[in-house]
């Protein structure tokens, strides 16, 4: 699971996961997807533009058996200050990082996508 041939401690596998993320202290909920994950963090598109720093409590699993979820407090890293395309101009993508990874779980996650979806 470690990077091979850039900064990152973890390699980023990309596929759509389930996320269900809620930003800490607020009473909303939204839902989402991966864009990529890693033993580190995902970048996923957000409902809402939210501030650099922010925490939020997310909820990962696999579309297809929610049985197979892993829950943790993430921390927004970066996000794009400009919608991603004209189609979704209400969709911000975003950098969040795990504060309290349980590796096993996201391994499971990531193999699940599949090996041939390794970013390189």
């Amino acid at each position: 699971m470690l990077a091979q041939n850039d900064n990152r401690l973890f390699e980023r596998v990309s596929g759509e996961l389930a996320v269900r993320y809620s930003p800490q202290g607020a009473h909303s909920e939204f839902c989402s997807t991966t864009r990529n994950i890693s033993g580190g963090g995902i970048r996923m598109p957000l409902l809402k533009k939210v501030k650099p720093g922010a925490a939020l409590d997310l909820e990962i699993f696999k579309n297809d058996a929610a049985a197979m979820a892993f829950r943790c407090i993430g921390k927004v890293m970066w996000v794009w200050d400009a919608p991603m395309d004209k189609k979704e101009e209400h969709l911000f993508e975003a950098g969040i990082k795990f504060l309290n990874p349980d590796l096993s779980h996201i391994g499971k996650l990531m193999e699940s996508l599949g090996k041939n979806s390794v970013l390189v």
